[in-house]
């Protein structure tokens, strides 16, 4: 976050939310690229990067309306939540005019972008709650330097946990859009505000109110016998008269909406219903904004809200509130006792009552509340318990991040480097959650929605991660495998809740929220934070999965280890396409996309796909031609007008089709160097410059989506400048080629897609073991999808098993 002037608290807000924006779009479209250093054929976009003296951006190509965007980029995430510099710049691709535009500007853009795809899509919803959401966080920001507020102590409460969320999440563009809400409203109910407040209470008849309970008494009976403590006189006596009726509480702004509501108004003056007014203790609300807290109280209240919190009315639903009740009975039987013994490190916090109000058979939603339990209340108030959103955020006004200062004081207490104790709190960390998680899927059936808003974590005194809390009922799933399991426990249960999955389906929801929204997000503040590399921790996660791998039944650890794609939700096209999530049908509640799978990281090669610098990395001498084989990384300061002319020679025209301008062919090299896709290098024959070698990953290569591709497929592109057959050295290029692949161990099989004309290429391949797969139709080419395994290229050159890579230049000719 920029801070140069801390004071200016709407453009901060600004800044927060178009990053956030920044990273939605990232996950859910994939035209956009980094783009590095200064163009040479490119006099806009080069003065334009000496002006702010910043060379690395992220590029989204929106050219098919006429615009590039540009976003500075200061950090990039292997897991996928990036960080970025100010202003961020759209490009006039047919003027060349640069201007700064704001997040409202990108939402344009997207739409139009969006619209082939998305015909029914609406911008001006999202841009309406986008605005609320930057003003929200204007005035959350300047309340927290007002009051002093600190978000980033290495202990934190409960309740102070939960209201230390300022910024939001950080994938979500509308991270504090809460529509319904005025500015005195936002300081009194809400958590980044700390306001309290006490509950509105009503009085309605026994027909009217629909309650169910797996404690050993009635909610209504218990706040009857709570509120009589504080009730005035007119409210004892009411009390009194109707001792058979129900207490029912409300939040106080949802109370102030019901009173307005034309069935409650009719309920009032039928004498169903009398409003009792707010009094009692004070609660306050937690990171949800309608669950509120109260330390001295063994309950927590879930409202139904009608304030527009991010995409969505915050309504409580039978089928929901039926979760709660249904996992509240589980919880209790074998099933339950049996996850409390195997798995101690893992609490699941219950809402085993709810209360709803009906009237001519219809629920009035706004009375919907889920009771849930408080295990922070009393002497537990004060446990260092911390929600996983608030350890993902990043430093408020300019502070340090807190997972920067959890994990200073831990090396600290622990008398350890701090890099080497971040490592081990990571592996702590997922042996109390991805461990125990993955154990009560496979043999309770389990699976949830175990995202950063879910999970509360309690550290020990050294700071590590010491025990795992889940809440929210309403998002708890069970595989439909076990339903007959479960029903033979509880009669019925699931019948009213909804809450069995297809077993495909829960793997994909466990792997969004665990591994997408909640995992990657551990992986990314510790990464950005210079605590670890989260290439490293990537690795930690797969390698946690590969050790469940032996005792899972369902598939839920080999598809996250094998999978090249995982499920993800599109919290920015959610918006855009106008769906609330809590109302729409169960069916269709989101836009979920597939996303690349970051644990394929384990299988990425740095040496090919990410060389550092330009020096030579391979090389090969060739006794019978008598030549040396050199390859080098591409360097467009000084490669990019040789393989320009290259590209326009006579050969290269049908097949490679890149005899684009130069500047359009500097584009492509600045934007591919620098990612995780594919690299290209210059090859040459006793120092002179032949050939150009790609080399890509397939998983993340369109041809990875044309067969089973597995994150250990590698394939390369070869185009041989020369046409003088004196000059190519075919043979000894391509087997150089296969050489420098087949000398990573991280590649299992080679595999290309060479077009179907291109005859002289495919028998080159076939030369060196390659055999055709099938022929596949490809956007811009019929091709034939072939593969090559280490064996099948020594089978054709038994020496090249020996062969041992010592890169050194050749002498130039």
């Amino acid at each position: 976050m920029n801070t140069n002037n801390s004071t200016n608290f709407q453009q901060l807000a600004e800044q927060v939310n178009f990053k956030s924006l920044l990273n939605c779009y990232c996950r859910e479209f994939r035209n956009w690229s980094r783009y590095e250093g200064i163009p040479k054929y490119d006099p806009a976009l080069a003065d334009y990067m000496q002006t702010i003296n910043h060379k690395s951006f992220l590029r989204f190509d929106f050219t098919d309306i006429g615009q590039e965007v540009f976003a500075p980029l200061t950090y990039f995430s292997e897991s996928g939540v990036h960080s970025f510099g100010f202003p961020v710049i759209a490009r006039n691709t047919a003027s060349d005019q640069i201007k700064e535009i704001s997040p409202l500007d990108f939402v344009e853009f997207v739409a139009a972008f969006a619209k082939k795809e998305y015909p029914e899509l609406d911008s001006l919803p999202t841009q309406k709650r986008m605005q609320n959401s930057i003003d929200n966080l204007a005035f959350y920001l300047a309340q927290y330097k007002e009051n002093n507020l600190v978000a980033n102590n290495p202990e934190q409460s409960f309740i102070e946990s939960e209201q230390s969320l300022i910024l939001g999440h950080s994938v979500h563009p509308l991270p504090k859009s809460r529509e319904g809400f005025t500015h005195e409203e936002l300081k009194k109910y809400s958590p980044e505000t700390a306001g309290q407040f006490p509950l509105h209470f009503f009085l309605i008849h026994p027909d009217n109110v629909l309650e169910k309970s797996a404690e050993e008494y009635l909610m209504t009976d218990y706040l009857r016998n709570e509120i009589s403590k504080y009730a005035d006189n007119s409210t004892k006596e009411l009390l009194t008269l109707y001792p058979e009726w129900k207490v029912v509480p409300t939040h106080p702004w949802e109370a102030e909406y019901l009173l307005n509501q034309a069935e409650v108004k009719e309920m009032q003056s039928k004498k169903l219903l009398f409003s009792l007014g707010q009094f009692g203790p004070s609660y306050t609300a937690t990171s949800s904004v309608r669950t509120v807290y109260n330390a001295e109280s063994e309950w927590m209240y879930k409202f139904s809200l009608h304030v527009k919190i991010t995409n969505s009315y915050r309504v409580n639903y039978i089928h929901e509130l039926n979760r709660g009740y249904d996992a509240g009975k589980l919880m209790k039987t074998e099933w339950g006792k049996g996850i409390e013994k195997e798995y101690p490190e893992v609490q699941l916090i219950c809402d085993p009552a709810f209360i709803a109000v009906v009237y001519e058979d219809k629920v009035i939603d706004g009375f919907s509340t889920s009771v849930r339990q408080n295990p922070f209340h009393g002497a537990n108030a004060r446990k260092n318990i911390s929600m996983v959103a608030s350890l993902c955020q990043d430093g408020v006004l300019g502070e340090s991040a807190r997972i920067l200062n959890i994990i200073n004081e831990s090396a600290k207490r622990l008398d350890k480097e701090v890099n080497q104790t971040a490592i081990e709190w990571f592996k702590q960390y997922l042996k109390i959650t991805l461990h125990p998680l993955v154990g009560i899927f496979n043999k309770y059936g389990f699976g949830a929605e175990f995202h950063q808003q879910n999970i509360l974590i309690e550290f020990d005194d050294n700071l590590f991660p010491s025990k795992m809390y889940f809440r929210d009922n309403q998002g708890y799933f069970f595989r439909q495998g076990k339903a007959e399991e479960l029903q033979n426990l509880i009669t019925g249960f699931g019948d009213e809740s909804r809450n069995f999955i297809a077993e495909s389906r829960i793997i994909n929801l466990w792997g969004y929220y665990f591994l997408v929204n909640h995992l990657f997000g551990i992986v990314n503040v510790l990464g950005k934070n210079k605590l670890a590399n989260e290439s490293s921790l990537l690795n930690i996660i797969y390698e946690a999965f590969k050790t469940e791998e032996a005792t899972d039944t369902t598939g839920l650890a080999s598809h996250f280890i094998n999978s090249i794609q995982l499920y993800a939700k599109c919290n920015l096209l959610t918006s855009l396409n106008n769906m609330d999530e809590a109302s729409a049908p169960r069916t269709n509640p989101a836009v979920y996309l597939n996303y690349p799978n970051p644990l394929n990281k384990s299988f990425f090669s740095q040496k090919l796909i990410k060389p550092k610098g330009e020096d030579v990395v391979f090389s090969r001498y060739f006794e019978k031609e008598n030549v040396t084989i050199t390859l080098r990384p591409v360097n467009p300061e000084r490669d990019l007008e040789m393989l320009h002319e290259w590209f326009h020679r006579e050969h290269a025209l049908k097949i490679w089709k890149m005899n684009w301008p130069v500047k359009e062919l500097e584009l492509f090299y600045r934007t591919l160097l620098p990612g995780d896709i594919s690299h290209s290098y210059i090859g040459q024959v006793n120092g002179e410059p032949t050939f150009n070698m790609e080399v890509y990953w397939a998983n993340r290569d369109i041809v990875g989506g044309y067969y089973d591709s597995l994150p250990s497929d590698y394939g390369t592109h070869l185009f041989i400048a020369p046409t003088d057959s004196k000059l190519k050295f075919t043979s000894a290029v391509t087997q150089s080629m296969m050489d420098f692949v087949f000398a990573e161990s991280k590649v299992g099989k080679m595999v290309g897609e060479g077009a179907v004309d291109s005859i002289a290429s495919m028998l080159n391949k076939a030369h060196v073991g390659f055999k055709i797969e099938k022929v596949i139709e490809m956007p811009h080419k019929k091709a034939n999808l072939n593969y090559c395994y280490r064996e099948w290229y020594w089978e054709k050159f038994p020496a090249a098993k020996n062969f041992q890579n010592s890169p050194v230049s050749a002498p130039q000719v």
